[in-house]
């Protein structure tokens, strides 16, 4: 019986926290950050981004032919690739939750 009132107390109380859960619009809002972000997005996919990934790359070159290894080079490469598709990762992410 102990157990039973358990269950009907624990199912009440699920029951009155989802009465009381309101409509979340997390994401919706923030209009006042869009011009930042959008700015970060110019530079990742811009000439700064392309430099960095450059960069990244050459970086990783040079360590490859000092270490004798080509995973530095692939590291460059996938630091590059990084910096260049991550905006459009999120905003993947993000618009396919909403």
């Amino acid at each position: 019986m102990k157990k039973y009132a358990i269950a009907i107390a624990t199912v009440l109380t699920l029951s009155l926290t989802l009465l009381g859960v309101r409509m979340v619009m997390a994401g919706t809002g923030g209009t006042e950050f869009t011009e930042i972000y959008t700015m970060l997005q110019g530079w990742t996919q811009g000439f700064l981004g392309k430099t960095i990934a450059l960069g990244c790359f050459l970086t990783g070159m040079a360590i490859g032919i000092v270490r004798q290894s080509l995973m530095s080079i692939a590291l460059g490469v996938g630091g590059g690739m990084a910096v260049y598709y991550t905006p459009n990762i999120i905003d993947s992410i993000v618009t396919a939750l909403l």
